[in-house]
């Protein structure tokens, strides 16, 4: 202290407690859904790493809440999704969307003293570039998809790549997306997801308890939103082909057709599963909240996508509560399952190579169990909670500093 009486404003600053960094999570759409919960399990640690994490989303749909359920502190942003549509009518009014949101995303990062922007999609990015730009503020961009990229998305991405002072891709084929759109390489890193702690609890979730009324099992369960090219129709028509080998066997498919445009896929699985061999025997049952539950009353966890599928969020969680799985090789997915040691990996829409490996699986319990330990000793060393947020804090601080 000067003269032993009076504290200079150095030495006051360097007293007063310093307040978090605070960054800005942006993702353009409200409801649940894989990318969702990365940002819940993102949003709910950043503190550890001297960072305070906000999300600026639309207040309809059901992540709001969530994210405030969690202490996330939630900025309503009216933003329009911006999906890709060839209808001109649906075109047109992205414009004024795009100026309207840009400007209450930027009055947010003022009134809350953002230092970081994260953007979870290329439009995010979109919506983001103009708070980026005029406060200077750096944007790390999340790249949660994968090749093939359709014209207008590539579009987006590489106006998005631009702005973007860095990248973060869930997998290595995220990162061949990136590159192929014109991403630096230097500024991409893979930071695989992270599982939410609830999956990592010391005591294990009870089994959900309408899998355990439907009979002894083995039970098998696709866990994704109902649409083609999470093809929940390959497991169906696998499903038939085991009908003989196990009667007792339980198919589960939860989750919802969450765009109207996908209603008639989901119609189409709920005539595959009354046919002669299935009916009585497939489950569709919906969104579920309790994923933990539900994934931990799996004998077997089973995705079957055919395309886009950068991460494959279900099998790091399945992996985590101890179960076996079976991934297509598709996308990241192979990232995700390390094959004949934490599951199996059989080639897309190929459903006698998925009844194969059901029938290799529900036919040795110990290669069951063995899957289940290896795979939820190597999701506690890559996916847990801890480690996703250390690594993208690490990135928040090299953008920062930069």
């Amino acid at each position: 202290m000067a003269d032993g009486l009076i504290a200079t404003g150095a030495e006051i600053a360097a007293t007063a407690p310093r307040r978090p960094r605070r960054v800005l999570m942006v993702n353009r759409v409200g409801f649940l859904g894989g990318v969702e919960r990365i940002l819940l399990t993102l949003g709910a640690g950043p503190a550890a790493q001297g960072w305070e994490a906000l999300l600026a989303c639309p207040a309809v749909g059901g992540l709001a809440e969530a994210a405030g359920a969690q202490g996330i502190r939630v900025v309503a942003c009216p933003f329009d999704r911006m999906r890709i549509t060839a209808d001109p009518r649906v075109l047109a009014r992205y414009p004024a969307a795009w100026m309207r949101c840009a400007a209450a995303l930027e009055a947010a990062c003022r009134a809350e003293r953002i230092d970081l922007l994260h953007a979870h999609h290329p439009v995010s990015a979109l919506y983001a570039m103009r708070a980026a730009r005029r406060l200077r503020i750096p944007m790390l961009l999340h790249v949660h998809e994968t090749l093939p990229a359709r014209p207008l998305y590539a579009a987006a991405m590489r106006v998005a790549l631009r702005g973007a002072s860095g990248v973060v891709c869930v997998s290595a084929a995220a990162r061949d997306l990136a590159l192929a759109l014109g991403a630096d390489p230097a500024r991409c890193a893979v930071v695989p997801n992270g599982v939410d702690a609830r999956f990592f609890a010391a005591e294990p979730p009870a089994p959900a308890a309408e899998v355990l009324l439907a009979g002894p099992g083995p039970h098998v369960g696709l866990f994704a939103v109902l649409e083609p090219r999470k093809a929940q129709h390959v497991l169906l028509e696998a499903a038939a082909m085991l009908a003989g080998r196990f009667p007792t066997a339980r198919f589960w498919i939860v989750g919802a057709a969450a765009l109207q445009d996908k209603r008639d896929y989901a119609d189409r699985l709920r005539r595959m599963a009354e046919a002669e061999l299935l009916r009585g025997r497939v489950v569709m049952t919906g969104f579920r909240p309790d994923m933990p539950a539900w994934l931990a009353a799996m004998d077997v966890v089973v995705q079957t996508s055919v395309a886009l599928e950068s991460f494959g969020m279900a099998l790091a969680e399945a992996q985590a509560l101890g179960r076996p799985v079976v991934a297509s090789r598709v996308g990241g997915m192979p990232e995700v399952v390390i094959e004949d040691e934490t599951g199996l990996i059989v080639p897309p829409a190929d459903a006698p190579a998925l009844a194969a490996a059901l029938v290799r699986l529900l036919g040795d319990p110990a290669l069951r169990e063995r899957l289940g330990r290896k795979g939820e000793a190597a999701a506690r060393r890559r996916f847990a909670p801890e480690v996703f947020r250390a690594q993208v804090a690490a990135r928040y601080d090299a953008l920062l500093h930069a």
